[in-house]
């Protein structure tokens, strides 16, 4: 290969990246209306929002079963907690918070942990939001339409276990504090009852802790859990902009020229292999022919 065919080789793959950049500069100037927010944002609202105390919602659904053929149809209860966590950013903060307070408000669902921070230009919301199951999917999809989502997701959690272990818990303090009242009433010594009063408040107190815990699957407190965060931010300017088209540019480049390589270095292999096998075969000596048979006596 001469020098002339190098150069006019290395022209091509110039002229290919070129014309990357500006066309995906041009799309990116006449489109492109994202904000101007550090790469690195989903990062450290990760890490800030771990810092928020979580709040649990939980919630319910009646599901029939059957045991066998023969057996009448039961209803097992499902307790499970669900979590949406959407991240939304918006260069009309104002407008899209009044959107979100009509959402809000339409799904009659409830706040139940704010942090707002930051000052005009710059203003993050982080909320918590308690919503009845049966809105949870329209709220979440109407939630989806405010300013430009950066990520979303939804996770599902069966709590069922859980539940049924405090139940459990609940009925063997309620046996013991049943044995400890029955105790009471045979009598003793002042320090004996004096004990056993202790054991018998001991015992109403990690029933009314685990009541409290219960409450929380009842029907009339089940909630699904949002978590949204919105956050402020200028539209993109030119430099931005052009700054998005050459690292694209830039990746696709990279990856046509790998992919050349790879596929230069695989041909290069398979030629290199089929000469080798060729020159093996003619390489073999020829088998040497039968010996003649001794002429007849």
């Amino acid at each position: 290969m001469t020098i002339k065919q190098v150069k006019r080789i290395l022209l091509i793959y110039a002229v290919i990246y070129i014309v990357l950049f500006i066309a995906r500069a041009a799309y990116d100037l006449a489109t492109f209306t994202d904000l101007d927010i550090d790469d690195n944002y989903n990062i450290y609202y990760t890490a800030e929002r771990a810092d928020i105390k979580a709040v649990s919602n939980y919630a319910s659904v009646k599901m029939p079963i059957v045991a066998d053929v023969a057996a009448a149809v039961g209803v097992l209860e499902q307790k499970y907690e669900r979590i949406a966590s959407i991240v939304s950013k918006t260069i009309d903060y104002d407008a899209d918070i009044g959107q979100f307070n009509a959402v809000l408000e339409a799904h009659s669902a409830v706040i139940q942990m704010e942090n707002r921070r930051g000052l005009p230009g710059g203003r993050r919301v982080d909320l918590t939001i308690g919503v009845r199951p049966e809105s949870f999917d329209t709220m979440v999809a109407a939630i989806s339409q405010i300013g430009a989502i950066i990520s979303s997701s939804t996770t599902t959690t069966d709590k069922t276990y859980e539940y049924r272990q405090m139940l459990a818990e609940k009925e063997t303090l309620e046996r013991r504090r049943a044995s400890y009242e029955e105790l009471r009433l045979h009598g003793g010594s002042i320090p004996d009852l004096l004990q056993l009063e202790e054991r018998i408040i001991d015992v109403e107190s990690q029933i009314q802790q685990l009541m409290v815990g219960l409450g929380e699957y009842s029907d009339e407190n089940a909630l699904c859990t949002i978590n949204y965060t919105i956050y402020e931010g200028a539209a993109a300017g030119t430099p931005r902009k052009l700054w998005n088209a050459l690292k694209w540019s830039t990746m696709v480049y990279l990856m046509v020229i790998g992919i050349t390589i790879v596929t230069i270095i695989a041909a290069l292999v398979v030629v290199w292999s089929w000469n080798w096998l060729k020159k093996l075969l003619s390489d073999k000596p020829a088998s040497a022919p039968p010996p003649e048979p001794p002429p007849a006596p």
